[in-house]
């Protein structure tokens, strides 16, 4: 099952892993953690196959800050001590084939890269390497979006150790500037 770091909740930028008790804020984050429990509870009662892996925010070479920045549909939120996790999609299909190869049924598996940080430090890197402006911030009190205060609300920072021990796999995209930089150069 393929679920989302939603389910931790906030951590006040902690980090977090497969063992941190999961307390979702957001209606996303609680019907993924029922979800993860249904499964589970096949598994358990059924004895069938299952593994969750939970997924960061997910970007692409589609979807992704650039984009935003581009489309001028980046939004810059004033907060401190805000952390999240990502994970490129190409990472993701290469842990889900290994998953199907090597499966540890009823196991959850946290699926991030290797560096947590401020969604500011990301945007202020990709305008900096498309040589764009960065819009103006604007405060948690203002966002409109629901997905966006979502996103907002919780801060942490998601452990791969587990991930990256269990299936031996090594990111093609560790951090968010191997990731841009190769949405750069599909772009030029």
């Amino acid at each position: 099952y393929l679920s989302a770091t939603s389910v931790y909740g906030d951590n006040k930028g902690e980090w977090v892993d497969e063992k941190t008790n999961p307390s979702p804020t957001s209606s996303r984050g609680i019907s993924r953690l029922n979800a993860e429990n249904c499964w589970l509870k096949y598994y358990r009662n059924f004895n069938l196959p299952v593994q969750i892996l939970r997924l960061s925010g997910i970007y692409s070479l589609e979807n992704n800050i650039i984009n935003r920045l581009k489309t001028g549909t980046l939004k810059i939120v004033e907060k401190n001590n805000h952390f999240f996790s990502r994970i490129h999609v190409e990472d993701i299909a290469e842990i889900l084939t290994l998953s199907f190869k090597k499966f540890n049924s009823g196991q959850i598996f946290n699926i991030s890269d290797d560096y947590p940080c401020s969604n500011e430090e990301i945007a202020n890197y990709a305008a900096s390497l498309m040589k764009l402006n960065l819009p103006k911030k604007i405060k948690f009190k203002d966002i409109e979006n629901n997905m966006i205060k979502d996103f907002y609300r919780d801060s942490k920072k998601v452990s791969n150790k587990k991930m990256k021990n269990f299936f031996q796999y090594d990111l093609k995209y560790p951090t968010f500037k191997e990731g841009l930089g190769m949405i750069k150069n599909h772009i030029i």
